[in-house]
């Protein structure tokens, strides 16, 4: 079974087109304050430019800390994002515009707030094909941090949870160890940011060698 991959964090219509022809399914643009975060009009043009290639391409999938959801609607529309990550401290019923998926952090606290977001997302209808409605992305838990710090997750309880409901694996990986990772997890596809850079910038070998990996796990 093939992985879903996906790289976030991109900055640049060109490493999004590296991305794109690697084989990634899915590419993140972050609109929360971090070094990754891209301006509205950045991320138009690598949205553009994205879906300007012929099918299959990868889906846009806009990543967003904590904000009001008339801002992710009103940034949705504006980029076309195609799926919506929410990385912060959203309730269980946070509203997601347009019924687009939703990939929510999970950072393994065991609190009753995340607790009920993996309810809700084994709640979620499944699909036969494409991606599914919601789905967990399991990443390590640090403090202060809302993602994207490079520390490996529990992967003995990520593929708990990877049995329970659709998964995407994040947190630490890297070409080296994304096979390992798949192997133990087994989860729906994985996520890489920091994973791929090299001096805190995007590296297109590191992009296509971590694509490669994930296919060949």
């Amino acid at each position: 079974m093939s992985r879903l991959v996906k790289i976030c964090g991109l900055r640049t219509v060109d490493l999004a087109l590296v991305a794109a022809t690697a084989g990634a399914d899915l590419i993140g643009l972050v609109f929360a304050p971090s070094r990754r975060q891209v301006s509205i009009a950045e991320a138009q043009h690598i949205a553009a430019a994205v879906r300007a290639l012929p099918p299959p391409r990868p889906l846009i999938v806009g990543l967003f800390v904590n904000a009001p959801a008339a801002d992710v609607a009103e940034i949705t529309a504006i980029v076309g994002l195609e799926a919506i990550q929410l990385s912060g401290d959203e309730p269980p019923d946070y509203p997601i515009p347009k019924g687009l998926p939703l990939l929510r952090a999970i950072r393994m606290t065991s609190t009753p707030h995340e607790e009920a977001w993996l309810a809700r997302i084994a709640a979620a209808p499944s699909v036969d094909s494409g991606l599914p409605p919601m789905l967990a992305l399991v990443d390590a838990h640090v403090a202060g941090a809302y993602g994207g710090t490079g520390t490996q997750a529990d992967w003995s309880r990520a593929a708990r949870i990877a049995r329970q409901v659709p998964t995407i694996l994040a947190g630490g990986l890297t070409p080296e160890n994304v096979a390992a990772a798949i192997a133990q997890v087994q989860p729906l596809g994985v996520d890489v940011s920091s994973g791929v850079e090299r001096d805190g910038q995007k590296d297109p070998a590191l992009i296509t060698a971590f694509i490669e990996a994930a296919r060949r796990g």
